[in-house]
C-alpha cells in the first residue's frame, strides 16, 4: 500500500550547495504495531515525526467529516482522511512535552462511537502504520494481517534505502536527467515582510519541479515560519503544490534556512518564469519572489 513516502527527505540531497552543514538528525526506524479499543486502559498514544507519514487503518468506516486533529495548519504538510485510514505528515517535530489530540468518530453507530489518540514526539521510532482494531477477531486473523503489514514495510525500507544518492535513485526519482538553474530575485518594492530572499534554485525533472529558497527573516522580526505558500505563472494562473518543507520549524530573527516546494511535472511549461508567495499562518508577513527561472528540461 502506498501509505509512505520518501519524497522530500530525498530531496533534500539536491540543495546542499545551498545550505550550511548540519549535524544529520538520529535515524528512526518505521514500526507498524496494532491498537485495540477492546482492552482497558487503552495505549491510545502514536509517535509522530517531521517528514514521516503515519497511517492508521480502521476496521470499521470512519465518519470522514467529522475526523479532526488539533495544530491541523500549523503542524502537518498532510492530512489525508479516507473511509477506513487517516494518514497525517507533520511538518515540524513535536516538542517532548507537547500533545496533540486525533478524534476519529465511526459511521455504523456501535460501540464505541468515538476514538481519541494522542499524538506525540517520536524517539527512536516511528509509528508508520497503526492497525485500529474495535472489533473481536481471531488471533490467526490477526498474524496474517501483521505478517502482511510487515512484509509492506519491509519492502519499502527497501525502496527508500539509507537516503543519500543511493536511495534517491532506489526511490525511482532520478529516473531521468535533473536541470538546475539558479536565480537572484530581490523582493518587490515596499516589501515590508522583515524578509529577505539570499538564494534560491530550481531544480527539474520530467515528473517533479523543486524550488529551493534561503530566507533571511531579518533582526528585530519576531519568528517566522510558512504556512501558507503559492506558486503562479505570469498570467496569475496558480500552480499546484504537492508539499512544502523547511529545514528548521521557524527562522528566528536574524536567522536563515532553506523552504524546499515540490510540483509535479510542468512540461507544460518550457521555461517560463514563476512568482512564489511564502506567507506566515497569520498571512500578515508574505514574502513576494519573482523571476522563479524554470530550467529547460534535458
Amino acid at each position: 500500500m502506498s501509505y509512505y513516502s520518501c519524497r522530500l527527505s530525498l530531496l533534500v540531497l539536491l540543495v546542499a550547495s545551498v545550505a550550511a552543514a548540519q549535524p544529520s538528525p538520529p535515524a528512526r526506524q518505521l514500526r507498524q504495531r496494532a491498537l485495540s479499543l477492546l482492552s482497558s486502559p487503552v495505549d491510545a498514544s502514536v509517535q509522530v515525526a517531521k517528514g514521516a507519514l503515519t497511517t492508521l487503518t480502521f476496521d470499521s468506516p470512519l465518519l470522514t467529516k467529522s475526523v479532526v486533529v488539533q495544530g491541523r495548519d500549523t503542524h502537518f504538510e498532510r492530512f489525508v482522511v479516507e473511509e477506513r485510514t487517516v494518514t497525517l505528515k507533520p511538518k515540524v517535530d513535536l516538542a517532548n512535552d507537547e500533545r496533540l489530540l486525533l478524534t476519529v468518530r465511526f459511521a455504523d453507530g456501535a460501540a464505541p462511537q468515538e476514538a481519541l489518540f494522542v499524538l506525540v514526539a517520536a524517539g527512536e521510532q516511528v509509528d508508520a502504520a497503526v492497525e485500529v482494531l474495535r472489533r473481536a477477531r481471531s488471533a490467526e486473523a490477526l498474524q496474517q494481517e501483521l505478517t502482511q503489514v510487515q512484509a509492506q514495510l519491509t519492502a519499502l525500507q527497501g525502496r527508500c534505502g539509507d537516503g543519500g544518492p543511493s536511495g534517491l535513485i532506489l526511490s525511482g526519482m532520478m529516473d531521468s536527467p535533473v536541470s538546475v538553474k539558479w536565480f537572484d530575485s530581490a523582493a518587490p518594492p515596499g516589501n515590508t515582510s522583515g524578509l529577505k530572499l539570499e538564494t534560491g534554485a530550481v531544480y527539474r525533472a520530467s515528473t517533479w519541479t523543486v524550488v529551493v529558497v534561503r530566507v533571511l527573516n531579518l533582526a528585530g522580526q519576531r519568528p517566522w515560519s510558512p504556512s501558507g505558500v503559492r506558486l503562479f505563472r505570469l498570467n496569475g494562473q496558480p500552480v499546484p503544490v504537492k508539499s512544502v518543507r523547511m529545514e528548521k520549524h521557524q527562522l528566528a530573527p536574524g536567522e536563515a534556512g532553506l523552504v524546499l516546494v515540490e510540483t509535479g511535472a510542468l512540461s507544460e511549461l518550457p521555461t517560463e518564469d514563476l512568482r512564489l508567495e511564502l506567507a506566515e499562518p497569520t498571512g500578515s508577513r508574505v514574502l513576494r519572489i519573482s523571476g522563479v527561472s524554470l530550467p529547460a528540461l534535458r
